[in-house]
C-alpha cells in the first residue's frame, strides 16, 4: 500500500531560507502536503529542510552554563542542578521527519527533480542533522534505538500495532559509532560552500561536529571511571550506559583528524588574531559576537529572517538594569549572574603583558579563600565588620579588575564598568563606624559629608543594577553575584530585538578540541598543541607562551568559550561534576557558587579610609540558611532517565530509574 506522509511545519522553519524563494514552485497549503507533492520541486524540499534545521538541538543562546558553577540565574534560586544536559531531546517525531525527508529525496531523485549535486547536498545535510540529533541523545542517555527509516504506518493507531516498532536500545559505543559514521558520510557528500545559504551545513560543519562528538566520546571513555556505575544495573550490564577506557584512543584519533582537516584547509582563522593592544583585543572579541565573522564561523544559527521582531532575546534579558530602560517584569534585564568562580579564572596581565594569577584581590592578608556564608545575617555582618581592617579599599571599584584578560572585559559586566555610556552601579552593602547593612531590602542610607550614600549605591531602582529583591521569584532584574553578562550584548545601544548570530561551532573551539585530544592521547605539547593554544591566548593580547598541558587547555576553554554552553559540556563529558552518593549523603569536596559583594565602607572615614571593599561570599541563593550542604551531583544522573521506558517505548531503563 502506498505510504502517504503528512508534514506538520511551522513558521519557525523559515529561519535559514529566504521567504520569497521558498514558495517559488509550490501552491497551496504546505503544512498539509504529502511527500509526493513536496518531492516535486526544490522549493518543497527546501521547505522540509528548513523544518529539519529548526529542530537541531544546538541550544542557541539557551544559557545552559547557568546550571554550572560559572553562572547563576538572577531570576530563580534553582539554577544549580549540576547536570547541563538534563532537558530531554528524545523526540521520535523529529527523527521521523529526518527519515521521511531522506525517503522523499529519493523520490525527487527518481523524478529528476534534483541534480546529482543537489541530491548529494540535501542528503548530506539530512545526515548531518540526524547525526546532530543522535549526538544530542547519546551524550544524555547513552545507547539509544537507532532508527533510519520512517515508521509512520506502524505507530499507535494502526489496526494491528506492530511489535517491530519497539526497537531496542543499541549499546552506547554503537550509538557513538553511528554518529561518527553518519558524519563521515555527510562529510563526503556536503560541499565546502552550501549554495542554499550561509547558515546551511557544509563539509566544514560536519567536520566540526565530528571534532566535537569524537572528543566527547573519547572523554567519556577515559573518565567514565571517575563516576563509575555498578554492574548490577541493567543498562551497565548490557553496555547501554558504559564506555571503556581502552576505546578512548580511537575516538581521540578521530577528533584530531577532523580538527586537522579544518585547520589544514586554511579556510578559517581566529578573528583578528594579532591585536596591537589589550584595548584592541577587547574590541575585537566584542565584535566577534555582534555579527557573523566568516573566518571564525563554521556553523550556527541566524536570527535575521526578514522579520524585525525575530530575536534571540539575549540583549533584552541580560542587559544591566541601568542600560536598557525602565520597568521590570519576568525575565527582563540582568538575568545572567556571572559567578566569582569564573571571574577569578580570568588571568591578569603583568607589566610585560604576560599572564599572572587573576584572583581578584580583596584582602591585605592574602586570604582569598575566605567566604562568608551568610553575610546578610547579624552574625555574618558582624564577622565582616570585625574583619574589615583586612580588606583592600578601592576608591573606584572598577580598579579591582583593570588588569584582567581582554575576554573578561568583553564578556562580563562588573562593578564600575562604563557600559553604554553609563557607569554601572553594582553594590550590595554599606558600612559605617556604627552599622553594617548587606542585602537590606530597605536600601538604607547615611549622610556622608553632605552626600547621601545608599546601600545599593543609589536611591532609585533604575539607578543601580545589583543586589536588589534577591531570591524573589520573577524579580530577576538585578545581578545577584556581583557580575553580569556582557558577551553578545551591543556595547553602544540597547537592542530590544537582538539578531546577532549564534556560533554553534567556531574555529577557536576546533583548535581547543585538537589541543585537548592530542594532549590527552600523547602528552604535553604533543603535535601542534602548543602553537594552537598560544594562538588563542595571543588573540587575547597575552605575551609569551605557556605549555599545552591539560590544565592550561581546560583553563583556556573556560575563558575563551565562556557562556557558549561549553563549560557544562566539558564538565559533563569529563565526568567532573561533584559526586553525590545514592543515599543522599553529600561529598565533603562538593562545591558552591560564589558572589563578590561590593560594600561601601565609610568606617574610619575621617582617617581617609573610605572606599569600596569586596566581600567574598557564598552565592546568596545557596547561602547556608537555604542550602546547608555544598552542591553535589548524583553520578547516576550522567545518564538521564529514558522517557516512558516501560510503557510507550518498552526499553531498558537507565540506572537513575532503577
Amino acid at each position: 500500500m502506498k505510504k502517504i506522509f503528512v508534514y506538520i511545519l511551522t513558521a519557525a522553519a523559515l529561519t535559514f531560507v529566504s521567504c520569497d524563494k521558498i514558495f517559488d514552485s509550490l501552491e497551496g497549503d504546505l503544512s498539509k502536503m504529502d511527500a509526493e507533492t513536496l518531492a516535486g520541486s526544490t522549493a518543497g524540499l527546501d521547505r522540509l529542510m528548513a523544518s529539519l534545521y529548526s529542530n537541531i538541538p544546538m541550544g542557541a543562546f539557551a544559557e545552559g552554563d547557568k546550571n554550572t558553577v560559572i553562572a547563576n540565574d538572577s531570576n530563580t534560586s534553582g539554577s544549580y542542578s549540576g547536570g547541563v544536559y538534563t532537558n530531554s531531546v528524545w523526540n521520535y517525531t523529529n527523527l521521523r521527519d529526518i527519515n521521511m525527508f531522506l525517503q522523499t529525496l529519493e523520490t525527487a531523485k527518481e523524478k529528476n527533480v534534483v541534480t546529482e549535486d543537489e541530491y548529494n547536498t540535501y542528503k548530506g545535510e539530512a545526515l548531518f542533522i540526524r547525526a546532530y540529533y543522535y549526538f544530542a541523545n547519546v551524550r544524555i542517555y547513552g545507547g539509544v534505538p537507532i532508527v533510519t527509516e520512517p515508521l509512520d504506518d506502524k505507530f499507535e493507531g494502526a489496526d494491528k500495532p506492530n511489535e517491530g516498532l519497539y526497537i531496542p536500545r543499541s549499546k552506547e559505543k554503537e550509538t557513538w559509532d553511528f554518529v561518527l559514521s553518519e558524519l563521515d558520510t555527510a562529510i563526503s557528500l556536503l560541499p565546502e560552500n552550501n549554495p542554499g545559504g550561509k547558515y546551511r551545513a557544509t563539509k566544514w560543519a560536519a567536520l566540526g561536529l565530528k571534532s566535537r562528538a569524537a572528543l566527547w566520546a573519547a572523554s567519556v571513555c577515559k573518565y567514565w571511571g571517575n563516576a563509575p556505575i555498578a554492574t548490577s544495573y541493567q543498562a551497565v550490564q548490557q553496555e547501554l550506559a558504559l564506555m571503556k577506557s581502552e576505546w578512548a584512543t580511537g575516538y581521540y584519533d578521530q577528533s584530531i583528524a577532523a580538527s586537522e582537516a579544518i585547520i589544514n584547509s586554511h579556510k578559517f582563522a581566529l578573528y583578528k588574531s594579532n591585536p596591537a593592544s589589550v584595548e584592541e583585543a577587547i574590541a575585537n572579541y566584542t565584535d566577534l559576537f555582534l555579527a557573523r565573522q566568516d573566518e571564525e564561523f563554521i556553523f550556527g544559527r541566524s536570527y535575521k529572517n526578514g522579520v524585525t521582531t525575530n530575536s534571540n532575546g539575549i540583549d533584552l534579558k541580560n542587559s544591566p538594569f541601568q542600560a536598557h530602560g525602565s520597568g521590570t517584569g519576568v525575565w527582563r534585564f540582568g538575568c545572567y549572574g556571572v559567578t566569582l568562580d569564573l571571574v577569578d579564572e580570568y588571568d591578569n596581565y603583568n607589566e610585560a603583558g604576560v599572564a599572572t594569577d587573576g584572583t581578584v584581590v580583596t584582602r591585605t592578608d592574602g586570604h582569598e579563600d575566605v567566604y562568608f556564608t551568610n553575610p546578610s545575617s547579624p552574625a555574618g555582618s558582624a564577622a565582616i565588620y570585625n574583619d574589615e581592617a583586612n580588606f583592600v579599599r578601592y576608591q573606584n571599584p572598577a580598579d579591582a579588575f583593570k588588569n584582567k584578560d581582554a575576554r573578561f572585559h568583553a564578556s562580563v559586566i562588573y562593578p564600575g564598568i562604563n557600559f553604554r555610556n553609563t557607569n554601572i552601579v553594582i553594590q550590595g552593602g554599606l558600612m559605617t563606624d556604627d552599622m553594617i547593612a548587606i542585602y537590606d531590602e530597605s536600601n538604607p542610607s547615611v549622610d556622608f559629608w553632605g552626600t547621601t550614600v545608599y546601600m545599593n549605591g543609589a536611591k532609585e531602582e533604575s539607578q543601580y543594577s545589583g543586589f536588589h529583591k534577591m531570591g524573589r521569584t520573577n524579580d530577576g532584574s538585578w545581578y545577584t553575584t556581583g557580575f553580569g553578562l556582557r558577551k553578545f550584548l551591543d556595547p553602544v545601544n540597547k537592542v530590544d530585538q537582538s539578531q546577532n548570530p549564534w556560533y554553534d561551532i567556531r574555529y577557536a573551539e576546533i583548535l581547543l578540541n585538537y589541543c585537548e585530544a592530542i594532549v590527552e592521547k600523547s602528552g604535553t605539547n604533543a603535535g601542534n598543541s602548543k602553537e594552537y593554544l598560544n594562538a588563542i591566548r595571543h588573540r587575547a593580547a597575552f605575551k609569551g607562551d605557556v605549555d599545552a598541558n591539560i590544565a592550561n587547555i581546560l583553563h583556556e576553554r573556560t575563558v575563551e568559550l565562556a557562556f557558549e554552553d561549553d563549560f557544562g559540556a566539558t564538565q559533563y563529558r569529563r565526568r567532573a561534576y561533584f559526586n553525590l552518593e545514592r543515599d543522599g549523603s553529600s561529598n565533603p569536596n562538593g562545591g558552591r557558587k560564589h558572589a563578590l559583594i561590593p560594600v561601601m565602607s565609610l568606617k574610619n572615614a575621617f582617617g581617609g579610609g573610605y572606599g569600596t571593599i569586596f566581600v567574598r561570599a557564598n552565592c546568596w541563593d545557596y547561602d547556608t540558611n537555604v542550602r546547608p550542604a555544598p552542591a553535589s551531583f548524583n553520578s547516576l544522573s550522567y545518564y538521564s532517565g529514558i522517557p516512558n521506558y516501560n510503557t510507550t517505548n518498552k526499553l531498558v531503563p537507565n540506572p537513575v530509574q532503577e
